[in-house]
């Protein structure tokens, strides 16, 4: 007798939103969010090409991996301004968006590409649970 783990990855997509105390979460959406460019007044940048957000496009893609009753989000991006591919990072997590003030669990932090490569980041796995898991989320950026 053989057994065969099966895991499943169902990329989901949405825009920008949250989601309201009293709707029930989709445990397949991911909700991914585009972190504008800000660069503070006392930061330099030296750059060959100046940086324009208009010039930047990316190439973003999230989705849910399940195993059994365990869940993991993940995202990747590439950045881009016209040839010149861009050094960017993306972040996945799970965020109780009820919970006064948020609260944040399973969160990979900023993983940034090397080389001008795309980066890759992943979330702790969940046990997903209907009435306390979170909603998954991604933030990219650059």
């Amino acid at each position: 007798m053989s057994s065969c783990l099966l895991l499943g990855s169902v990329p989901a997509y949405a825009a920008d939103s949250t989601v309201e105390s009293n709707q029930a979460v989709d445990p397949n959406l991911v909700i991914s969010t585009k972190e504008e460019l800000t660069i503070p007044n006392n930061v330099t940048v030296y750059s060959v090409t100046a940086l324009n957000n208009a010039s930047i496009t990316y190439d973003h893609n999230s989705g849910i991996d399940w195993d059994k009753g365990n869940r993991q989000v993940w995202g990747n991006i590439q950045a881009q301004q016209g040839n010149l591919q861009l050094d960017s990072y993306t972040r996945a997590r799970f965020e109780h968006t009820w919970v006064q003030g948020g609260s944040v669990y399973g969160d990979s932090g900023r993983v940034w590409s090397t080389k001008q490569g795309r980066s890759y980041a992943r979330s702790d796995w969940e046990n997903y649970n209907s009435l306390n898991s979170g909603v998954a989320k991604t933030y990219y950026g650059i």
